[in-house]
């Protein structure tokens, strides 16, 4: 039965793109003993999830400072918290009157 799994894993690699798969696929067969075929699956996965955020992150980088000045407009439009002073929220979502930080 390890033998079957092993081939699969085998098999599974093999289907996977070289570019983007070849340091994964390195460290996973570089266990001993090799995981089974669903946690060899997982970490591939992890992986692609991981490169997928990654990639999202550093598209959205050039439109992050813009979205950030806009947020820091807005904020400045609010004004000050007549209840403790802080910029950028109003009175009812003052962290003193619903008693937990904001986020």
């Amino acid at each position: 039965m390890a033998m079957y799994e092993e081939d699969k894993a085998h098999q599974f690699f093999m289907g996977l793109n070289d570019d983007s798969y070849s340091t994964i696929r390195s460290q996973i067969l570089a266990l001993d003993p090799l995981p089974p075929l669903d946690k060899t699956f997982n970490i591939t996965q992890q992986e692609e999830n991981h490169r997928r955020v990654m990639t999202v992150r550093e598209n959205r980088g050039e439109f992050g400072v813009a979205f950030s000045a806009n947020e820091q407009g807005s904020m400045v439009e609010k004004g000050a918290c007549k209840i403790c002073g802080r910029q950028g929220h109003e009175e009812i979502n003052c962290y003193e009157v619903i008693r937990y930080l904001p986020n």
